[in-house]
């Protein structure tokens, strides 16, 4: 558990996550592919009601940079024991988990709301009430699809909630900072000129990148199963996808998405340790949606959903119990 031992682990974890569903998703409701806008084949799973049941509400997650849908296990156990009729929706969104490689071109925050909004569609039949969930790049993705969905669609959002995350761009700061080093950059170069060397390019930024994601993001004691969990995750990450949302970690941002988020309930959840979203962008995230609560993780890093699971179960809970209970179909 010593930034040494993450090291270690992000290098020398070879197999593949998502072969292995523990620690992960477990009794998955229903799972497929959707057909995102430009022809992205999303992996999605759920668990709670099938997309023909009614439901609650529906809980749509999106997970962070170089992670999966599964990264939300912990939160999804959480709801089908307490809230067993609210549905979750987990996608992996390009480049990412069992969506898997994805042209780096089409790796933008854009390209993730509407990989989101085509697994919803899928997983979804019944229109039921919708709480948002981001993580780090994922925040910027559900603030993109409220401020770019359709009408329809906003109307359901019933609770947002984004943890880590940013609303403006973080050229200078976090994982930013990191994929912009001079050895990161001549990867990228070199990816570009030589895509036939991809593979042996891809231990490279393996070598150069994840260790210092796996090392960045865990500040409370944790167990070593969810260490590794997160190390694998970052591992099996396609080289396109570090590619692909480079300049989006850089210079995207969200902050055009205020009058999208007003009225909307929810809270800014994060970590007081975290040292890859700087503090000071939760509250800037505030000051364009002045409806949000503030939750700080104390002790936690950028891992908030992993790390101190229960302070984000506790958001979804508040969200979940202002709805209307479900009621049984009329005989």
């Amino acid at each position: 558990m010593t930034p040494g031992g993450r090291r270690r682990i992000a290098l020398e974890h070879g197999a593949l996550h998502s072969h292995d569903r523990r620690p992960g998703l477990t009794d998955v409701t229903d799972s497929g592919f959707a057909a995102s806008s430009d022809g992205i084949m999303v992996r999605w799973e759920t668990t709670g009601p099938a997309a023909d049941e009614p439901a609650r509400a529906t809980v749509l997650f999106l997970h962070g940079f170089t992670l999966a849908g599964d990264s939300f296990y912990l939160q999804a156990e959480h709801l089908r024991e307490s809230h067993p009729d609210v549905r979750c929706v987990c996608p992996d969104l390009r480049g990412h988990g069992r969506t898997g490689k994805t042209d780096p071109d089409l790796c933008t925050v854009d390209g993730l709301a509407d990989d989101a909004l085509a697994a919803l569609a899928d997983a979804d039949h019944t229109g039921a009430p919708l709480i948002l969930v981001g993580h780090s790049l994922g925040g910027l993705a559900v603030f993109n699809l409220l401020r770019r969905a359709p009408a329809e669609v906003r109307r359901r959002v019933a609770g947002v909630v984004v943890v880590a995350t940013s609303i403006e761009a973080l050229s200078d700061q976090g994982v930013p900072q990191l994929l912009a080093s001079p050895a990161a950059d001549a990867v990228y170069n070199a990816a570009e000129a030589s895509p036939e060397e991809a593979e042996w390019l891809r231990e490279e930024v393996t070598k150069m990148i994840a260790p210092g994601l796996a090392v960045g993001v865990f500040r409370r004691p944790t167990d070593y199963e969810l260490i590794e969990f997160h190390a694998a995750m970052i591992h099996e990450t396609p080289l396109e996808t570090f590619v692909g949302f480079f300049d989006s970690l850089q210079s995207h941002d969200e902050l055009e998405a205020g009058p999208a988020l007003a009225g909307v309930p929810g809270f800014v959840i994060t970590g007081t340790g975290d040292v890859v979203t700087p503090g000071e962008q939760a509250d800037r995230i505030q000051e364009v949606w002045p409806e949000a609560k503030r939750i700080d993780a104390f002790g936690s890093g950028h891992m908030v959903v992993l790390e101190a699971p229960a302070v984000v179960n506790k958001a979804l809970d508040v969200l979940v119990g202002a709805l209307p209970e479900r009621r049984a179909p009329a005989k």
